[in-house]
Parts: C-alpha cells; sequence; structure tokens
C-alpha cells in the first residue's frame, strides 16, 4: 500500500490562513483589543486611544495596566503585547477572502453566504481606506465676517494636524509659494533628539527638536523652567498634560535656522498659540514661520446665512443645532440646510453640524458662528452598502434554507420484514 504524499509547505500555509481557527483568534483579539480600548478611552480620550490601537504604524500595541489598576495611573506600566488592530483586520481580510469566498463550496445553495461574507469584507477595507485616506478639518464661519472668523470659506483646518509654514514676505505681503512642513516630520521628536529638514528652492533649511503636545509659551519672568527647557527672548514651552479632545492642544515645537553655509542660527520657539510669526532673514530675503493647524482646500465655498441653536433648560447640553448655508460653485449658488445628524454630502465631502458659539445656554439670544466638521473620506458610504448587502444575502440564505425545507421530499418509511 502506498502512503499519500504529504501537503506541500504553500498548501498548509493556505489552509491555516483560510482556516476556522484562525478566524476565531483574530475575532477574539479584535474584541479584546476593543473592550481594553474602550476602557482606555475614559482616561486618554477617543483620538489618542483609536491612534494607539488601530493606527496602521502599530504593529504591537501595549494596553495601559492603570485600566485594571487605578493606583498606577501614570506611572506607564503596560499589560502584555496584542498585535495591532489595523493589521489584524488586515489578516481577517486575508482569512475571509481565502476561506469565504475562495475555498467555501460554492453552488445556489451558498449564494447568501458568499454575498454576506463579501460584504463583511468590504466593510472591513472600508475601515483601512478610511484609515489611510479620510482627512477631518473644521469650518467655522460667522453670520458677518470679523472677530477672525469668516462669512465665506473654501478651506478646513484640521483638527489635529499641525504644519510649519514658510513664507517669503516683501513689503508686507506674501511672495511666491508658501512651504509646509508635516508635523510627520516633528511629532514625534523628543529628548536630545533632532531632525533637519531641507528646504530646496530657500536660502535655509530647518532645524527641528523638542515637540510638546500640548504647550503654552510662559515668560521665564514670571515662572522658571522646571525641566531645563530653552529659553527664548524670555519665554520657554511649558508642557501640559494633553487633553482627553485632542483638538483642544496646543502643540509648539523648538526650531532653529541653518544656513547654506552648515552654521546654525539661535533656537526658537514655534507655537500655535503665538500671536505673531517668527521673522527670519536671510540672502537679504524676509521669511515668515508660523505653526498652526493643517488647512487643506475645499472645491467650493460655503457661506453661512443663519445659524439657530437651541438648549436643554437651565443645561449647556445643546437640543437644536442647524444652520442655513449657500454652497457656491463656479458662480453657481444653492441653498442647504443642515442640522445635527443630516449632514450635507457633496462633492466626496461630509459637512457635519458641529458646534455653535454666541448661543447663551438656556437664554434667547441666538448663535451667530456655526461650526462644521469636513470630513473628506472616499469610503464614506461603504459601510451602508456593505449593511445592506450583507443584510439581503443573510435572507436570501434563510428563504433558500426555508424553501429547502418546505418543498423537499418526504421520506418514505423503511419496510418492515
Amino acid at each position: 500500500m502506498s502512503s499519500a504524499a504529504p501537503p506541500s509547505i504553500a498548501v498548509r500555509i493556505y489552509k491555516v490562513l483560510s482556516g476556522f481557527g484562525l478566524a476565531t483568534t483574530l475575532l477574539v483579539i479584535l474584541m479584546l483589543l476593543t473592550w481594553l480600548a474602550t476602557l482606555e478611552q475614559v482616561e486618554h480620550g477617543l483620538h489618542m486611544t483609536l491612534e494607539k490601537y488601530f493606527h496602521y504604524s502599530k504593529p504591537l500595541v501595549f494596553p495601559d495596566a492603570a485600566v485594571f489598576f487605578k493606583s498606577l495611573a501614570g506611572q506607564d506600566k503596560w499589560l502584555p503585547p496584542l498585535p495591532g488592530g489595523f493589521w489584524v483586520c488586515a489578516l481577517l481580510v486575508v482569512n475571509m477572502t481565502l476561506g469565504g469566498l475562495i475555498r467555501i463550496r460554492k453552488g445556489w445553495r451558498t449564494i447568501g453566504v458568499l454575498m454576506s461574507h463579501f460584504a463583511i469584507i468590504f466593510m472591513i477595507v472600508a475601515g483601512g481606506v478610511a484609515q489611510l485616506k479620510e482627512e477631518r478639518g473644521v469650518m467655522m464661519l460667522a453670520e458677518q465676517a470679523g472677530g477672525g472668523l469668516p462669512n465665506v470659506a473654501d478651506y478646513a483646518q484640521s483638527l489635529t494636524e499641525t504644519t510649519i509654514e514658510i513664507a517669503e514676505i516683501k513689503d508686507g505681503k506674501t511672495v511666491g509659494p508658501v512651504r509646509f512642513v508635516k508635523d510627520a516630520y516633528y511629532r514625534d521628536l523628543d529628548g536630545d533628539e533632532r531632525r533637519t529638514v531641507r528646504l530646496p528652492g530657500l536660502p535655509f533649511d530647518l532645524e527641528l527638536q523638542v515637540y510638546v503636545q500640548h504647550a503654552r509659551p510662559v515668560s521665564s519672568a514670571s515662572m522658571a523652567p522646571e525641566k531645563g527647557e530653552p529659553v527664548v527672548d524670555g519665554w520657554f514651552l511649558y508642557a501640559q498634560k494633553p487633553n482627553k479632545e485632542s483638538e483642544m492642544d496646543t502643540p509648539g515645537v523648538h526650531a532653529r535656522v541653518l544656513g547654506r553655509d552648515g552654521k546654525g542660527g539661535e533656537i526658537f520657539l514655534l507655537s500655535t498659540l503665538a500671536r505673531s510669526p517668527f521673522t527670519v532673514t536671510a540672502d537679504g530675503r524676509t521669511f515668515a514661520l508660523t505653526l498652526d493647524k493643517r488647512v487643506w482646500p475645499v472645491p467650493f465655498q460655503v457661506k453661512l446665512v443663519d445659524a439657530r441653536s437651541e438648549y436643554h433648560p437651565n443645561t449647556s447640553r445643546p437640543k437644536l443645532f442647524e444652520s442655513d448655508i449657500v454652497r457656491i460653485e463656479d458662480g453657481r449658488e444653492s441653498k442647504v440646510f443642515i442640522e445635527m445628524n443630516e449632514p450635507m454630502r457633496y462633492g466626496g465631502m461630509t459637512f457635519y453640524q458641529r458646534t455653535m458659539m454666541n448661543g447663551v445656554s438656556g437664554g434667547d439670544r441666538e448663535a451667530s458662528v456655526s461650526g462644521f466638521e469636513v470630513v473628506k473620506n472616499p469610503s464614506d458610504k461603504w459601510p451602508e452598502y456593505s449593511i445592506y448587502l450583507a443584510g439581503f444575502g443573510l435572507c436570501l440564505h434563510f428563504l433558500i434554507k426555508l424553501g429547502t425545507f418546505l418543498f423537499r421530499g418526504k421520506s418514505k418509511p423503511v419496510p418492515q420484514a
């Protein structure tokens, strides 16, 4: 008798990747990640927790031990590591594609199951696309332009990302293009770490160091630096505890100019709270450097016509936020109504009613400033489509099973001897 040849390594790998055991393991890990992230966001906020547990740059996650042992809060004590949520989902997509679409028995009886599996894969892929491509910002508009807020705008300002803006100034006006240095170049700098950013076309480069997530410029005359922070012109960046809502943070970074001869200038401070830019003169040219939340364009203009707010009696909890706006594109105007849970979707962007200003809680005075959260996400509607498809697939599978049960032939009794 001849025994069958053992399966090849490729076949073994395929069976593992498409197996039910791997799917179960990944789903249990996702359940643990979601549970731990939910507990941890109470202390660290939603944005920071999502970045930690589900960002693609985090292959491993170290849960904070303080979620179970409150006495360890703030001591940087961690639980055993878990795989990052982004990569667990990526492996789950591979598993469901191989096992739920390719390996599964195919036929008219399983078409509903195939549709449901594809819908789940589609939903997970939508989350991955959002992680990689989604942009979120805020657009603040006033009924009457003034006070630093426009009445019409065609841009949104990021909630959490910052940029260093470098603009050449001549006769009090900006000349030429504005250069931007993304926060990916400096937000990881800590301690003595330094990074040089090359600026082709400019007579200098930029050296960055000591990024502070939430900082406040403080005069050294009123308060001495506690951790040896550099003092510049009598000021230093006082590090504060980051907010749970990361969009409320005011980042700061230390920088200095490097000339083309390799010589470095004095260290200066950049902060989102600075009232005026830092000025650099090189080769007879003047440049203004500022640190601010990143700005990205919107392909049409939005004009605020009327903002209305209403609060629950004697509370600051909003009962009603709604705005009448005009969308302006290529000279054409369209009136649009936006309220809570009823956003405007247009041009690949979604405008949510986020906040109101100048409204007195429980009072009669109407709000005059409206804030919209602007989301640019190519997979915005994909989860909705996947839910429809999964629901249809499950219903179809149930009907097929029901029909098979009702119309199958009754079994004949076995004749007695």
